[in-house]
């Protein structure tokens, strides 16, 4: 038990029963060593597809949410990290950003998965964007304790590394949660007023919006001027 919670502790991976925690979602490290036993929960493997897919700058936690309605579950088991869960409808973020960067050259990980993780990171939570951050900064401020700072901050992703292929080890779990982005179909004002996916639909679609109630209006206010006007044929 202690050598597990000593594993969980150095490398925020849930591994063996500790007490007072239910029971499922937990590792076994029974054999061999535990790089190796690392190495295994985290292969760098693309078994699904991502033709047609792409990583647009408008796929971000924030319009995930806004747009397909998916909440984010804070985890701090590294192996949760991008899953999707309670029918498309949440995604698991590790929440240590500052432990990542802390672990960057730690040879229990496999080569480039602690960097990898960070840009997903980066991905989801653009640095350079202020309605993200202060998005971030709303929702730590409601969490206990307070999200990791340092996930505001965890670098720049140009747009040559926004590229399924640059993801090995997060491959296919972007894939998914690509899928459920570009599935996703607005049901609510908000989110079609958010929904930027395909500008020149977006600006079409709210047009049209803006000049059927432009038309409301002016024949409302024609309505009542030629009400007032037969009020006032009326009195004289």
């Amino acid at each position: 038990m202690s050598v597990n919670l000593v594993v969980r502790l150095m490398l925020m991976i849930k591994v063996g029963i500790v007490p007072h925690e239910g029971i499922g979602g937990s590792l076994e490290w029974k054999t061999g060593s535990l790089q190796d036993f690392v190495h295994q929960q985290f292969p760098a493997t693309l078994r699904r597809s991502h033709e047609r897919l792409k990583l647009e700058k408008t796929f971000t936690a924030l319009n995930l949410h806004r747009i397909a309605g998916v909440e984010i579950k804070w985890t701090d088991n590294l192996t949760e990290h991008l899953q999707v869960m309670n029918d498309d409808k949440m995604m698991a973020v590790f929440r240590h950003a500052s432990f990542l960067k802390a672990q960057l050259y730690n040879p229990l990980y496999p080569p480039g998965f602690i960097a990898e993780t960070l840009r997903t990171i980066s991905l989801l939570f653009p640095q350079e964007d202020p309605t993200t951050r202060k998005w971030l900064l709303s929702i730590s401020k409601a969490s206990k304790p307070p999200l990791d700072s340092h996930l505001f901050k965890a670098g720049f992703l140009a747009t040559g590394a926004r590229q399924f292929e640059d993801f090995h080890f997060w491959h296919d779990r972007l894939v998914v949660l690509k899928q459920v982005y570009d599935e996703a179909r607005p049901r609510r004002f908000s989110q079609w007023w958010y929904d930027r996916r395909h500008p020149v639909e977006w600006y079409a679609q709210w047009t049209a919006v803006l000049v059927i109630l432009l038309t409301t209006f002016f024949g409302s206010v024609q309505c009542i001027l030629a009400g007032i006007q037969v009020h006032l044929e009326l009195r004289s």
